[in-house]
């Protein structure tokens, strides 16, 4: 699937995103009020973060990397920003503002010269990764930042993974890209990668590539160049030793990734019980695809292969079973019985990068291994981070939105889950708004053997069901199981 819309961002949120997000959890009338807590301020975001962003089609498609610096009294003292809308070109310098509240949750704002002012709605996980969504009233998306710790060259092996709106090697169609290539002496020496394109899937080596040395801010240019004879041309940033935030840059492309150094004993592929999520497009305009879901492999099986998915506004849950093969370099291929094939490429025995071999979607996702042998709802105990972000189509592609929402979620660790949230639903016109009604409150249940929580919450104006899948006690993936709405996302336990 492939919709393009044009970049532009105009904002009048200012101190009115300060008053929506301090209210979120206070109620009056017949809103519904849910303490939340924390011990977060203005001090906790201190230093330079790196960050990812990336939109929906009904608005206008964009992905948009950079890093800022926080000063950790109120004031974004620098940044530098590339999107694909200046790919190729010059990054963009700006300055900014933020507040934290208590909870961790609050706006940053970015004083942008070329694209105008952007304002994100947040939710810190800990003083090192921020969950965000863009609150503007004309545009809508998803990202994350993370505290960045080093800014050296990269060199040795890495896992990549990229999905691409309009790929770069066929503009009118979308990509998953996912792979592993080695760096030395600011040279891709080999590597090899999976591709859905389109529905068209291929396998390429790659046969070189440069990755040139990064600048101050960590921002550096790379290329790699795939035995198909194709460039892809990338802006990076250094997030950390052995991960970096990735950008397509060729004409008109617009996508974007990560990368992560590859770790471990990988020849040996998937062993163990994994949660994983994943979200894509497909053929049908305006609409898209999200899953999530956990599985066990050993001996070279899977089974059980337990998900929850959402395609066209279409709602799924089941199980599966299949069996695996790796080969030295970290690829692993999955052959389910029911489900298309998917290729996974590990980062470490414990992380891996995926895409699905499907002809009618291109999705990818992440996995991770699962950390607790036996879950309970008192696994999940504590006030977690929460974003997720993608379509509403619950009236109609006709009337299709983007819709994000981030804030935190409440479990206390014997069935009772609350939320207290912004949201940002594109028809509306209003940015990111604390949702009618107020907090939302309900139930939890969750899964002993395959981590499946599923809950419900609710307030005086309607509710959230919800599906996920931990990782451990303090991480889970997330995806809404209500017809017609395609988000998904992450929770983070607060730190």
């Amino acid at each position: 699937m492939k919709l393009t819309g044009v970049l532009t961002r105009a904002s009048g949120l200012g101190a009115a995103v300060i008053a929506l997000i301090a209210a979120v959890g206070c109620g009056n009338g017949n809103t519904k009020t849910v303490p939340t807590t924390g011990n977060f301020s203005n001090a906790s975001l201190n230093g330079t973060y790196v960050y990812e962003v990336h939109s929906f089609p009904v608005t206008g498609l964009y992905r948009e990397i950079g890093a800022f610096t926080a000063d950790g009294v109120g004031n974004i003292t620098g940044g530098s920003d590339d999107s694909s809308v200046n790919s190729g070109g010059l990054p963009v310098n700006f300055t900014g503002r933020y507040q934290v509240f208590n909870d961790g949750t609050g706006f940053i704002q970015f004083n942008n010269t070329a694209l105008g002012t952007v304002t994100f709605a947040i939710t810190l996980e800990s003083s090192s990764k921020i969950k965000l969504i863009e609150s503007d009233f004309d545009l809508n998306a998803i990202g994350t930042a993370e505290l960045q710790t080093s800014t050296a060259a990269p060199s040795g092996t890495f896992v990549f993974r990229l999905h691409q709106e309009a790929a770069a090697p066929s503009t009118n169609s979308s990509a998953s890209d996912v792979g592993v290539f080695t760096v030395s002496g600011g040279n891709v020496t080999g590597g090899a990668m999976d591709e859905n394109l389109g529905g068209s899937i291929n396998q390429f080596n790659i046969t070189g590539g440069t990755i040139g040395a990064p600048n101050a801010s960590g921002r550096g240019t790379a290329s790699i160049t795939d035995s198909g004879s194709f460039t892809t041309n990338l802006i990076y940033y250094v997030v950390k030793s052995g991960k970096l935030v990735l950008l397509v840059s060729n004409p008109n492309a617009i996508g974007s990734g990560t990368a992560e150094l590859q770790t471990g004993a990988v020849s040996n592929g998937l062993s163990g019980n994994y949660a994983f999520g994943s979200s894509g497009d497909d053929a049908v305009a305006a609409s898209a695809t999200a899953a999530v879901g956990s599985f066990t492999a050993s001996g070279g099986a899977i089974n059980p292969y337990t998900f929850d998915a959402m395609q066209d506004g279409n709602y799924s849950n089941g199980t599966d079973s299949g069996t695996y093969s790796a080969s030295g370099s970290g690829r692993v291929d999955v052959i389910l019985n029911s489900g298309a094939p998917q290729v996974f490429w590990m980062v470490s025995p414990a992380r891996a990068y995926f895409l699905i071999e499907d002809p009618n979607k291109v999705e990818d996702g992440t996995a991770d291994l699962q950390t607790v042998n036996s879950f309970s709802a008192s696994t999940m105990k504590g006030q977690f981070a929460m974003a997720m972000g993608g379509i509403d189509v619950s009236l109609g592609f006709n009337f299709a939105e983007d819709y994000s929402r981030v804030g935190v979620m409440q479990f206390n660790g014997s069935g009772n889950l609350a939320v207290v949230e912004v949201v940002n639903a594109s028809a509306t016109g209003n940015g990111a708004q604390p949702p009618s009604g107020g907090g939302l409150t309900g139930s939890y249940q969750v899964d002993s053997s395959t981590g499946r929580i599923t809950g419900s919450v609710s307030n005086s104006n309607g509710g959230l069901d919800l599906a996920m899948y931990a990782v451990s006690g303090s991480s889970a993936y997330v995806l809404q199981a209500d017809s017609g709405f395609i988000t998904s996302g992450t929770v983070s336990l607060q730190h």
